[in-house]
């Protein structure tokens, strides 16, 4: 037995493996560029994602330098900031109380007798609660006569004898005092 090698069938096996061979080796080519550009790509995208974080963490690093540099000024600003809001709740709740206590002893001041404010008790809602102290009966009676008159209630919308009383501690002077519960009118009413 002889064996017989057919050249031109080996010849077709080998054209036929040459292609074959050919279109694997394109197709690996294609498959090899397809992924350079998709890593190419990917390359891009992420050496600007590192940029912007790199230029992030720049960013944070100098504002936390800057807030420990001006960490007394912001608590300075913090302190101004809560005087500013207590200031200001101290405005809303404020009674005005001066100008009142100026009405009240101008009042006062008007009559000829010996009157004597002993105590004055004035609210945001402009109630008012004072005492008047005398030294005799007839100053008493002067200022009892000068309370029922229209110059002195006219600086209140309401005003009540509260209580009456003597003191006879001191045996030489006799103390009178008279306590008031009222409502003052407004300062620009008058």
């Amino acid at each position: 037995m002889r064996k017989r090698i057919n050249l031109l069938k080996a010849q077709k096996r080998f054209i036929f493996g040459e292609q074959v061979f050919s279109k694997l080796k394109t197709a690996i080519m294609l498959i090899f560029v397809f992924f350079l550009f998709i890593y190419a790509a990917f390359y891009y995208l992420l050496s600007q994602q590192k940029r912007e974080i790199d230029e992030l963490a720049t960013q944070k690093k100098e504002l936390i330098e800057f807030f420990i540099q001006n960490k007394e000024k912001e608590a300075k600003f913090v302190y101004f900031r809560n005087k500013q809001k207590q200031l200001s709740d101290i405005l809303k709740e404020d009674v005005n109380f001066f100008p009142y206590y100026n009405l009240l002893k101008e009042s006062l001041n008007a009559v000829n007798a010996n009157v004597r404010l002993d105590s004055v008790l004035i609210d945001k809602s402009k109630s008012v609660k004072f005492s008047l102290g005398f030294e005799d009966y007839s100053s008493l009676l002067n200022f009892l006569s000068f309370a029922e008159s229209d110059d002195f209630l006219k600086n209140f919308n309401q005003l009540a004898l509260v209580n009456f009383s003597k003191n006879e501690i001191q045996v030489a002077n006799n103390d009178y005092k008279l306590n008031f519960s009222g409502k003052f009118s407004n300062l620009n009413e008058n």
